[in-house]
């Protein structure tokens, strides 16, 4: 069994780095860039069902928020052929790696609670885009690259407090919008945050904004501000991380994270080839063996797929 899963894991690798197996036969219209970003899709869902028997809630997560961006797309945006076939079949795909393996028994009460509401009831679709030069690429980011590692994981809000809020926001009802109180503060702080505490206060800040509730519980353009004020410090934070003569290695996970979540606002500075370029980096020397940098690839690859062909 250890040689099989063994030889399974290489073979998966192999797919991320070629290309894949999948949808190799698409028609002569489909650009380059789709067909290539369609099989590191495929790849990373060949990946994450080769020789397990249940889905950690990371992995639950990015299938729950990938399948919700494919609907999301479809909803505003009228696919082509190729792209409604691809974009079932995903969705197909996803659904059945669901139903497939089991979620990981030792997930808690709120995880649980999270998983079997986040971006499936009441959800707001919006229209998707790709917004170019609306955040503020030449901030200063020498002096937090100094301090950066002292730094890093400082801020509101911490792992309970997040999860605390995503379970309030995801299990709204729908009758009074009442959102609790810790739940606002965390969303609206001003406070510095760097790391993991700021992305997840836009995570959350995404959901919401995607929830039934969020035209009555603020003004549209609010969520918009919000959202570009994070991504503009998380940018910077980016920036930061690339200066430093530790490069990617020590913060790829965080950095794959903050691309991911911002790049969900559609904001090119973080949604662009560049990136994809470097996520594909990670794989092709075989030494990215992190789940949850898996995940978070997947749900950035899915979003890439949607908005930059």
């Amino acid at each position: 069994m250890l040689l099989n899963a063994n030889l399974c894991y290489k073979i998966l690798i192999f797919y991320i780095i070629s290309g894949g197996l999948h949808c190799s036969e698409s028609n002569e219209t489909t650009s380059e860039s789709t067909t290539q970003l369609s099989q590191r899709v495929y790849g990373l869902l060949d990946k994450l069902s080769c020789g397990r028997t249940s889905l950690h809630a990371s992995a639950k997560f990015a299938l729950l928020l990938a399948e919700f961006l494919i609907k999301q797309k479809m909803r505003y945006v009228a696919p082509t052929r190729y792209d409604r076939q691809l974009y079932y079949h995903l969705l197909h795909r996803m659904e059945q790696l669901k139903l497939k393996l089991n979620i990981n028994s030792h997930l808690s009460a709120l995880e649980q609670q999270i998983l079997d509401n986040a971006f499936q009831r009441n959800v707001l679709l919006l229209p998707p885009s790709l917004r170019y030069g609306a955040l503020n690429a030449n901030a200063d980011y020498e002096a937090l690259a100094l301090k950066y590692e002292r730094v890093v994981n400082s801020g509101e809000p911490n792992r309970t407090e997040s999860d605390l809020c995503m379970r309030d926001i995801v299990t709204l009802n729908t009758k009074n919008c009442q959102l609790s109180l810790n739940c606002l503060r965390v969303l609206t702080s001003e406070a510095p945050a760097y790391g993991y505490q700021r992305t997840h206060q836009v995570l959350l800040l995404y959901m919401l904004q995607h929830h039934k509730c969020a035209p009555q519980l603020s003004p549209p353009m609010l969520y918009e501000q919000l959202g570009k004020s994070h991504c503009n410090e998380i940018l910077r934070e980016q920036n930061a991380i690339r200066s430093l003569a530790l490069g990617l290695g020590k913060y790829r996970d965080l950095y794959l994270e903050q691309a991911t979540i911002c790049a969900l606002y559609g904001f090119n500075e973080f949604l662009n080839w560049r990136n994809v370029l470097e996520i594909d980096s990670w794989y092709a020397d075989e030494s990215e063996h992190n789940e949850h940098v898996n995940d978070l690839a997947l749900v950035f690859y899915i979003n890439a797929l949607l908005l930059l062909h």
